[in-house]
């Protein structure tokens, strides 16, 4: 079996970029070749350096398609040609994608070859919403391609698709995204984290981890702790870069830091952008709130599940599904005074509580192992070569 893992870029590492370059790595250890093809050119800002960095690490060939940003429709046509000779020249059996435009651009390109179309669906599609031209070409692409099969990171993510794009369920699996070992292994620095932030021994973190942007509620998290920063002695880090291809993230952006200078805030509200050693903070805060407005699975909390933090998050579609079972608290989107609540009843737990919410949150994060996605996607990759998906 060849597989190619198709993704947008992995110098910057999203959610799903991350998935993308983790299985591509986890199926090169398990003796399965697994490239990767990046929609963008190989000579942007960090690409070279990643590059090297994933060839040391085993993926046997990088390919790029080379287009730039917003790119003209003559193009994507080119691009789709160009996809279909590397397919067809490398033999690939399996094309991976999981994001909109390398899934409209593999949908026509495996086309009349023998590779077969595997399409991850990471989030949950709403006609009211997902109505963008690009996404209504998205739709017609993956209905002319019939022998595109899919997989769905949440129940309701996998639900919604087949209503969406009018795709069969038989033709739709569930499989859980999975998280990296480090995080099930990352050890407390707490005194360390607070040095570097020029904080005190005992200040209290909240932490929120992702991209920044509008849906993602970063306002109502920030709604929700302004009248407790100071009373409580809280420290807000938002970890993670803006995602300004999002309407609406910039004037958020812009509103919220007038109001952190308003206010003098500076300290207690930082914009750490892209971090490393995630793991490393999740282990040293004291509880992560994730406060979106929707949701297809949310990494980051079972990662931090994972890493031992206590977790506050909104009941956004596939939430309550992925926190089931937990001690986590759970509120409605848009609600800052239900939001602070729940903050403060995290925090306030007794040793005993939160001894206990932090089991019940390892046991659950047991479920979304690396190696556990891996071998449902190797799975799933053999049934539908061999005609039982």
């Amino acid at each position: 079996m060849k597989v190619l893992i198709f993704t947008t870029q992995f110098y910057q590492l999203g959610g799903a970029e991350q998935l993308a370059v983790e299985l591509a790595k986890a199926l090169n250890n398990g003796g399965i070749r697994a490239d990767i093809l990046s929609m963008y050119a190989e000579d942007l800002p960090g690409v070279p350096e990643a590059t090297k960095s994933f060839l040391k690490c085993g993926i046997p060939s990088i390919h790029f398609l080379c287009l730039r940003m917003r790119p003209p429709i003559m193009s994507l046509f080119l691009a789709i040609m160009k996809l279909r000779r590397l397919i067809v020249e490398e033999q690939y059996d399996i094309v991976e994608t999981s994001l909109l435009g390398p899934t409209i651009l593999a949908s026509w390109a495996t086309l009349g070859t023998k590779a077969r179309l595997v399409v991850g669906l990471h989030q949950v599609y709403s006609p009211d919403r997902e109505n963008s031209i690009q996404h209504n070409i998205l739709k017609y692409s993956v209905q002319r391609n019939h022998g595109a099969r899919y997989y769905a990171i949440s129940d309701i993510a996998a639900e919604h698709w087949s209503k969406y794009a009018k795709i069969p369920a038989e033709h739709i699996r569930k499989i859980y995204n999975g998280i990296s070992m480090r995080f099930f292994s990352a050890n407390p620095d707490r005194l360390g984290v607070r040095m570097e932030q020029g904080l005190h021994a005992d200040a209290r973190i909240v932490i929120y981890v992702g991209r920044l942007a509008a849906y993602k509620g970063i306002d109502t998290l920030l709604n929700a702790l302004a009248p407790i920063l100071v009373k409580e002695d809280l420290f807000l880090f938002f970890v993670g870069l803006p995602d300004l291809h999002v309407n609406g993230t910039a004037k958020i952006l812009q509103q919220m830091k007038l109001r952190i200078a308003k206010n003098l805030w500076g300290e207690r509200v930082q914009f750490l952008g892209f971090r490393n050693d995630v793991p490393r903070i999740m282990a040293s805060a004291d509880v992560l709130v994730d406060p979106t407005r929707m949701e297809g699975f949310g990494l980051c909390l079972v990662e931090a599940m994972a890493a031992g933090l206590p977790v506050v998050a909104s009941n956004a579609e596939a939430i309550p599904e992925i926190l089931l079972g937990t001690e986590s608290m759970i509120v409605s989107p848009d609600d800052p005074n239900a939001l602070r609540k729940a903050i403060l009843k995290t925090l306030h737990r007794s040793p005993v509580e939160s001894a206990k919410a932090v089991d019940a949150g390892r046991n659950r994060a047991e479920e979304f192992r690396m190696e556990k996605r891996v071998e449902s996607m190797v799975r799933l990759f053999e049934d539908v070569l061999e005609g039982r998906f």
